[in-house]
C-alpha cells in the first residue's frame, strides 16, 4: 500500500484537494475555486501556512483570498493606478485597491479547473489545476492575452514542490508578471527567538506599500539576512523588496530557535526577487518570491534590472518552488 494519497474531498461545500504523505506526517489541502489557493500545509506536525479561520470567510470575507494560504499573483503587488505600458499599448487594470491602485491581479480570486492528479512511490501525491484568460471575458478586457497558468502541486518526502508552467497561447507578446505569496505561519510573541536567512544580494529602497523609490545597493540590512537576522520586532504590515542572489543555494529559512525548527522555502532563478511581509492580522510571515519588482512597467530604470519583460506569443515560463521543516 502506498504511503501516498491524492484526492477530492467536500469541506465547507467546497471541493477541495488533499495530498497525504503517510510516513512523513504531512498533508496539503488546495482549495482550486478559492484562486486555487494552498491554503493548509502540515509538515511532521508543524503548520507551515496560515490557514483562514474557513473557506467561506477566504471565499466572501472582503480581500480575505489576499490574506492566508498561497495566493497566486499576476501581477505581483500593486500597480500605480492600475496604469502602464507595454510595446506602444496602455494597460487599464481594475482599482481593486481604492481609490489608486490594482493589487495582485485575478488569479487568486477565480476558480481554478483541476485536470489531474494521482499518486505513487514514484510521483508522491499531486494535483494539477489550470487557469485560461480566455475563458474569463471580463480579464481579457483589459488584458487580451490568452495566457495559460498551468500549477503542479507534488508532496513527496514530507517536502511540498510547485511546478508551475505559464504559456503565451496567442498571437501577440504579453507584458508578464507573476508572483506567490506564502503566508507562513510563525509563532511570534511567547518569547520565542526567530531568525531570517536569505541568500540576500542587495536591498531596494521601498515604500510602505512597497513601491520603489531607488536603485538596489548592498545593506546593512541584506548583509545580515545572508548570516541570519532576527525578525521577532519586524514592524507589523513592514516590507523589505530584497534582490536574490544569483550564484548558490536559494533556499530561505525562518528558524524557531526555541522550538528547534525550521521553515525552509526554496524558489528557482525565475523569480530574482522576494519582498518580505509581515501582516496585522495573523501570526505569519511572507517570503514573496516575484519575476519582477513591484509595478516595474512603471519605473524609469533598465528593465534588466527591474525584471520587467515580455512573454512571447508560443513562449513558455517555467518554475519549480520547495517548502518543508527542517529540525
Amino acid at each position: 500500500m502506498s504511503k501516498y494519497w491524492a484526492g477530492p474531498l467536500l469541506q465547507e461545500g467546497f471541493s477541495i484537494i488533499r495530498l497525504t504523505d503517510d510516513e512523513s506526517n504531512s498533508f496539503a489541502e488546495l482549495a482550486p475555486e478559492i484562486g486555487n489557493n494552498l491554503y493548509r500545509f502540515t509538515c511532521d506536525r508543524y503548520e507551515v501556512l496560515m490557514s483562514p479561520v474557513s473557506l467561506t470567510s477566504l471565499w466572501h470575507e472582503s480581500n480575505e483570498v489576499f490574506k492566508y494560504g498561497t495566493p497566486l499573483l499576476s501581477p505581483p503587488n500593486r500597480v500605480r493606478n492600475g496604469r502602464f505600458l507595454f510595446k506602444g499599448r496602455e494597460y487599464k487594470l481594475p482599482l481593486n485597491e481604492p481609490p489608486d491602485h490594482h493589487l495582485h491581479g485575478e488569479l487568486c480570486s477565480k476558480a481554478w479547473k483541476v485536470v489531474g492528479y494521482g499518486a505513487s512511490e514514484e510521483e508522491g501525491a499531486w494535483v494539477t489545476s489550470q487557469f485560461r484568460y480566455a475563458d474569463h471575458p471580463e480579464i481579457m478586457a483589459y488584458f487580451p492575452h490568452m495566457l495559460v497558468f498551468t500549477m503542479t502541486y507534488r508532496l513527496k518526502g514530507g517536502r511540498l514542490y510547485l511546478e508551475g508552467g505559464i504559456e503565451n497561447k496567442g498571437v501577440e507578446e504579453a507584458p508578464f508578471a507573476f508572483g506567490l505569496h506564502p503566508y507562513f505561519a510563525v509563532p511570534f510573541g511567547d518569547g520565542e527567538e526567530i531568525s531570517l536567512r536569505v541568500p540576500a544580494a542587495a536591498e531596494w529602497p521601498v515604500t510602505n506599500q512597497a513601491f520603489v523609490i531607488g536603485t538596489p545597493e548592498e545593506s546593512v540590512f541584506s548583509r545580515e539576512l545572508r548570516q541570519g537576522v532576527s525578525i521577532e520586532n519586524y514592524p507589523l504590515l513592514g516590507c523589505s523588496l530584497i534582490a536574490m542572489g544569483q550564484e548558490g543555494d536559494r533556499t530561505c529559512r525562518i528558524e524557531m530557535k526555541n522550538r528547534n525548527y525550521t521553515i525552509a522555502y526554496q524558489f528557482d532563478e525565475t523569480f530574482p526577487y522576494v519582498v518580505l511581509f509581515r501582516p496585522d492580522w495573523a501570526s505569519a510571515y511572507s517570503l514573496e518570491p516575484y519575476t519582477y519588482v513591484t509595478d516595474a512597467f512603471n519605473l524609469p530604470y533598465n528593465h534588466e534590472l527591474t525584471g520587467a519583460r515580455g512573454i512571447r506569443a508560443g513562449e513558455q515560463v517555467r518554475f519549480t518552488t520547495g517548502m518543508w521543516i527542517e529540525k
